[in-house]
């Protein structure tokens, strides 16, 4: 579903006018929409940021690779973002799976710098967010002595819906629940009764979608599961 689908799906169950025609640009800054459609529009972003959250969804999966450079520790993980999860790193020509490690741990054996060893890295670590770019940058514990190709599985969550036509990318059904639970909430007119019910229903809706997402994935709920 596109965003104005999403709002216009919310705004039905509050009896409320839909929007009826798309807009360019930032939905705030239009002004074919009120001030209580924008404000559906936002619990619509926050009912999806939760749903991105809850689970390591496969629509959302990325596989960015770095290639290294000889002596060249730090990188960036193009095409991620600050809420993006790592879910494994690998290099490509022997298949060697990458470790992650704490920042703390990666300072301590970065000195002294004369037993750094140069070599294919084996651990990683997330150290931060690039400040051009906003994508994750990670650091190796081993300087590269040539060039791997080292491929990172990734969940990247998609940005906060703005135009009409974007289209989400998560299921639509908890996203419209939590954000209709959300506006009845902000109403506070049903003594929390109606809230409560419909709380539940995005609550089922999103173990539902999770359970028939991880039937993708299959083992990755399974503790023993690499």
């Amino acid at each position: 579903m596109t965003y104005r689908e999403l709002i216009n799906a919310v705004l039905r169950r509050l009896r409320e006018d839909s929007i009826t025609s798309n807009w360019s640009g930032d939905l705030v800054d239009n002004t074919i929409a009120t001030d209580y459609q924008i404000l559906i529009g936002d619990f619509i972003n926050e009912a999806k940021r939760e749903v991105e959250d809850a689970w390591n969804w496969s629509i959302l999966r990325a596989s960015p690779t770095v290639t290294t450079v000889a002596n060249t520790r730090q990188y960036v993980l193009t095409g991620t973002n600050e809420r993006s999860r790592i879910l494994l790193a690998q290099e490509q020509s022997n298949g060697t799976l990458l470790q992650e490690m704490s920042d703390k741990y990666l300072q301590f054996r970065k000195y002294p710098t004369s037993a750094v060893q140069k070599t294919l890295p084996d651990y990683y670590s997330v150290v931060g967010i690039d400040s051009s770019t906003g994508s994750i940058l990670i650091e190796f514990e081993a300087l590269p002595d040539a060039a791997y190709d080292i491929t990172f599985r990734v969940v990247n969550p998609q940005d906060d819906l703005t135009e009409s036509t974007t289209t989400l990318k998560v299921p639509n059904q908890p996203v419209i629940l939590g954000a209709w639970a959300r506006a009845i909430s902000e109403r506070g007119e049903d003594g929390g009764s109606l809230s409560d019910m419909v709380f539940a229903q995005y609550q089922q809706a999103l173990s539902d979608a999770i359970q028939i997402d991880a039937g993708r994935t299959v083992g990755e709920v399974d503790f023993y599961a690499v």
